[in-house]
């Protein structure tokens, strides 16, 4: 289910920083901490508001 839910909600940008990380999942994505993100080299900060979003809508679905 986490792969087909990351490459519906994802978008290209988002998959390719993951891609090039080696993040495979939501779950590696989110252990990486808020301000170690932002703090990477290769993470462009036009997705931190995805990153959030995406955060937000992966702990909503874990909940339920």
């Amino acid at each position: 289910m986490t792969n087909n839910t990351q490459l519906i909600m994802c978008s290209k940008e988002m998959r390719r920083f993951m891609d090039t990380n080696y993040l495979v999942s939501f779950e590696d994505l989110f252990e990486i901490a808020l301000e170690k993100l932002v703090i990477m080299p290769d993470f462009p900060y036009r997705l931190l508001s995805e990153w959030v979003l995406l955060r937000d809508k992966f702990n909503l679905l874990c909940a339920n």
